[in-house]
């Protein structure tokens, strides 16, 4: 994943993947800390995507599951 610009960074307290089979399409929906709701278009078979970038993280790094959601962040925020 490559862009020119800096991301737009928020800090999620929730996320969602959901799947509308009528539309055939899959968003991710998250919830900001300042009460932001964003829904994100994704690829059909993202869903699947995402779930191998998950377990390949888990593997590459499984320190993550012992991380709390206190502390600082990327952004410096807490």
């Amino acid at each position: 994943m490559k862009s020119s610009r800096l991301p737009i960074r928020y800090r999620a307290i929730s996320m969602e993947l959901a799947a509308y089979l009528d539309e055939h399409c899959v968003e991710m929906h998250i919830l900001t800390d300042d009460g932001q709701t964003i829904s994100v278009a994704c690829p059909t078979d993202s869903i699947f995507a995402v779930l191998r970038h998950i377990k390949r993280l888990g593997i590459d790094c499984p320190e993550i599951a012992t991380w709390g959601t206190t502390g600082s962040t990327r952004s410096g925020r807490a």
